[in-house]
């Protein structure tokens, strides 16, 4: 039985803070007076092994739901991911090698254990290929048959690429059905997800009552643009902040976000009460100092991750390094051969970067400074000395020696 009704309220900020819509909410308020704990589902597709703090807006939600009794069952797309979610995309996702999709998972799932209470009692997970690597043929027809080509093209994504005369290819049409049908296999009562997702979830409703299953309810969280004020978060763009991002990582990247997204960030991404990021946006529009404003969402981020004691060291080390201009005493020291080096390379083995793909965008847009002086080049090897200073970005420098 749910353990404090007081938290499962429809009203609550489980259901409002964050949350674009719930379909539907009439059913939910059914489901909550039954005081039946709900089995919520929340798929991942591993297509990369880093999540944000985008994707663990949708964790902490599940969290919430745990502590209220409730099961959360994550569900690893493996089968999903191999044919890759058409979800906005102007043409089909590159397929990734069955290698890659398990290194990612078990990189993913080490970050959601890390949110989530890992207690059996309301944890569960699973892989698609449980069930799609072992259905016939003729059972796989049977489940297509049920859906029409007129509801898939419903989907707006596709109707742009029709219109615009661009390939949608058969395995790209397949993929809401098979989303649809891991919420039949998991006989979900309730999916957490992004708004983006809607058409895939509601694929998963119609073919739970073909299935005989109530209709699982979707709560769809709104997705904010990313750091830069753009796209929503992106590795391929660097406007997020990663999981496995350091402590310091995640407060300076904080420290990037657009004045304009502060209140919705701390709305979305972090625990702070809402009475007190209301005082907050009160004072922003009454002409605060947006950097006050900044700074106590970088150091609440941090702390939801790492602990209040660390957050307050990184706010600290922030302050006494770009706000009174000193330098720390703590300065890294990278011990290499003087001498000439592809900077992009350089930034690799220095693991200032996790590709060369990052360690060019990096150096792209000026990230990156030596000897105090930024540098922008990419092909010219670079004449490191002894005793030089390398930043990159506002918090992460190292000392040659």
């Amino acid at each position: 039985m749910i353990k404090n009704m007081k938290k499962i309220v429809l009203g609550s900020e489980i259901f409002t803070r964050g949350v674009a819509d719930i379909v539907t909410r009439e059913e939910l308020l059914a489901r909550i007076k039954k005081g039946k704990p709900l089995r919520v589902k929340h798929g991942i597709d591993a297509t990369a092994g880093e999540l944000h703090i985008g994707h663990a807006a949708s964790l902490w939600k599940l969290r919430a739901l745990q502590e209220a009794g409730h099961k959360a069952v994550i569900l690893f797309g493996d089968v999903t991911t191999a044919i890759g979610d058409p979800t906005g995309r102007s043409k089909a996702r590159p397929v990734l090698p069955a290698e890659t999709i398990n290194s990612n998972i078990r990189s993913i799932e080490r970050q959601i254990r890390a949110i989530l209470l890992t207690d059996p009692k309301v944890l569960e997970t699973h892989k698609s290929s449980e069930w799609y690597a072992k259905m016939p043929a003729p059972e796989f027809l049977r489940l297509l048959s049920l859906v029409t080509h007129a509801r898939l093209v419903e989907r707006e994504m596709f109707r742009e690429r029709i219109k615009a005369g661009t390939e949608i290819f058969a395995h790209e049409f397949v993929y809401p059905i098979l989303q649809g049908y891991d919420s039949v296999k998991l006989r979900a009562d309730m999916t957490v997800i992004g708004h983006d997702q809607l058409f895939n979830e509601h694929m998963g409703r119609f073919l739970q009552e073909k299935f005989v299953q109530d209709p699982q309810i979707i709560m769809a969280l709104s997705i904010l643009p990313g750091l830069d004020g753009g796209e929503k978060m992106s590795k391929s763009t660097g406007n997020y902040i990663g999981l496995l991002d350091s402590s310091g990582d995640k407060f300076g990247k904080a420290m990037r976000l657009r004045d304009a997204l502060i209140i919705t960030y701390l709305e979305h991404y972090t625990d702070v009460p809402l009475p007190e990021i209301r005082v907050l946006e009160k004072g922003l529009a009454g002409g605060k100092n947006p950097m006050e404003a900044k700074l106590f969402f970088a150091e609440a981020l941090v702390k939801r991750y790492h602990g209040a004691k660390q957050a307050k060291k990184e706010k600290d080390k922030f302050l006494a390094v770009f706000s009174k201009r000193e330098m720390p005493e703590d300065i890294p020291v990278a011990k290499i051969t003087p001498g000439s080096y592809f900077l992009p390379d350089l930034l690799l083995r220095l693991k200032f970067a996790r590709s060369k793909s990052e360690a060019r965008r990096l150096i792209v847009q000026g990230a990156v400074e030596v000897g105090g002086s930024v540098i922008r080049e990419l092909k010219k090897p670079l004449e490191i000395r002894a005793g030089e200073l390398m930043r990159v970005g506002k918090r992460r420098m190292v000392k040659i020696r």
